[in-house]
């Protein structure tokens, strides 16, 4: 038994139709067929007998498509161009894929910027970027090229075989330019709305007992379960957030995020690594590329604490 008893015997036929509905002309489809316009016309008659349906309306000097023969391209036209481009994906050549698997703010706020700079350096390979959520990954089970692990759990990845320690994080809160006309001191933090990334608001209490400020928090709490969606709303002026300075560095630059007067920077209990999975020459160049750009950003911030008078007596910068 046929397993598709309802398609004509003839499949070349439905080429040729193909060819004639897309062209809209019997001598196109035959110069592009290489075959004469009469064996054109025999192909469209007899799938036409075959589907018992008229497909084409011969006109003039011209042809129409029937509403079954619009049915029936629209199918053959979007069939013929999955197997097209299937076809295509065998032939083209396998490139070298480049796999980073990062933290999600640091993918987001830190390697995205960076992704056309790796395209331009590498332009043989594909640049994979994975955002990751899981905290403290087992690196046994990691098969990326690089990994980027931000942690609470320094003496976990300290010293094991081929993590490099990329940074510290830099804390601080942060407010839209747009939030208010006057400067906003460390004091005024207390009254003002708190936005946090997470449930425990665990980097505004580190925060806040270590900068000493007088009386009591007095503003309302809204947590985003996300960094991300916490500066997102930070940026739209509806409160202030206390974040690692090195993720905002172009809203600090540019003036759209500031920190208040009389700011001092804290270490938070976070850092990042970097895990490379083989010891291969492109991983570690990436690696050394990571380490640059870090410091780099290192002193960009400390430009900018001198300009702004941020304290950092507390911190190693």
């Amino acid at each position: 038994m046929h397993p598709y008893p309802n398609l004509p015997y003839s499949h070349n036929a439905l080429k040729v139709f193909e060819s004639v509905a897309r062209l809209m002309s019997f001598t196109k489809a035959a110069q592009e067929l290489h075959v004469t316009q009469s064996a054109v016309s025999r192909q469209i008659k007899q799938l036409e007998d075959d589907l018992n349906s008229s497909l084409i309306v011969r006109q003039h000097r011209a042809i129409s498509l029937t509403p079954r023969g619009k049915e029936l391209f629209e199918v053959l036209r979007k069939n013929y161009q999955s197997l097209s481009n299937l076809i295509a994906s065998w032939q083209a050549p396998t490139r070298k894929r480049i796999v980073i698997k990062s933290a999600l703010s640091y993918a987001t706020r830190v390697l995205l910027p960076k992704v056309e700079m790796l395209n331009q350096r590498y332009p043989d390979h594909e640049v994979v970027i994975i955002p990751s959520i899981e905290e403290d990954p087992d690196l046994s089970h990691e098969d990326c090229d690089l990994l980027i692990i931000n942690t609470q759990r320094r003496e976990q990845y300290q010293g094991q075989k081929g993590v490099t320690f990329l940074r510290d994080e830099y804390m601080a809160p942060v407010y839209a330019q747009s939030m208010s006309e006057r400067r906003i001191t460390q004091q005024d933090v207390l009254s003002l709305p708190h936005l946090h990334a997470t449930l425990e608001h665990q980097d505004w209490n580190i925060w806040l007992n270590n900068a000493g400020l007088d009386g009591e928090k007095q503003g309302r709490d809204t947590v985003f379960f996300s960094l991300d969606l916490a500066l997102s709303a930070c940026l739209s002026g509806q409160g202030v957030t206390v974040t690692d300075l090195l993720l905002v560095l172009p809203e600090l630059q540019r003036g759209f995020l500031q920190c208040p007067e009389g700011l001092a920077l804290q270490h938070s209990h976070w850092c990042y690594f970097c895990y490379r999975n083989q010891d291969d020459p492109l991983s570690q160049e990436i690696l050394e590329w990571l380490v640059a750009q870090t410091e780099q950003e290192r002193a960009l911030l400390r430009r900018l604490a001198h300009e702004h008078g941020w304290g950092l007596e507390s911190v190693t910068l």
